[in-house]
């Protein structure tokens, strides 16, 4: 069994709970990382290498995932 003990404390509440009709978890979490995405490019100007920093993923993961989305920059 894995102890996730501390690791959702930093999520809201309203992110943790399950609609009762319920959800497409695959959209969900990408529109998710969609707007998280570009937040974090929002906050840094654009600037690709610190919205990785920020969301504490490699660059190239990050541009791999722009493509992904096709993010117009």
């Amino acid at each position: 069994e894995v102890d996730l003990t501390g690791v959702f404390d930093s999520v809201p509440a309203s992110l943790t709970h399950l609609p009762e009709q319920g959800i497409d978890l695959k959209e969900y979490l990408n529109i998710l990382e969609i707007d998280l995405i570009r937040q974090a490019l929002n906050e840094c100007n654009g600037v690709v290498a610190h919205a990785a920093k920020r969301l504490n993923m490699r660059r190239t993961t990050l541009v791999e995932k722009l493509r992904k989305y096709e993010f117009q920059r």
